[in-house]
């Protein structure tokens, strides 16, 4: 997957993604979460990047598996 992001000028490709669990932010009004992740491609290039109101079906931990999926469609917008 290719992602581009409107504060780095460049198009990221098939980064290892990193969800930090520990930057979660709930928006329990809205069900949404937020929250931090890293890519890093193959030249070591990191980028952090903050995803925000992520739709969640509840607002239960249920597992970095769980968080790594909403983490994912956190990141569709950015897809080309």
């Amino acid at each position: 997957m290719t992602y581009k992001f409107p504060q780095f000028n460049i198009e990221i490709a098939n980064p290892t993604i990193t969800v930090d669990a520990n930057s979660i932010i709930v928006h329990a009004l809205r069900t949404e979460i937020s929250l931090s992740v890293t890519l890093e491609t193959a030249n070591a290039k990191l980028y952090g990047v903050e995803l925000e109101n992520i739709p969640v079906d509840n607002l239960d931990y249920e597992g970095e598996a769980n968080l790594m999926l909403r983490a994912l469609d956190g990141l569709k917008k950015y897809e080309i």
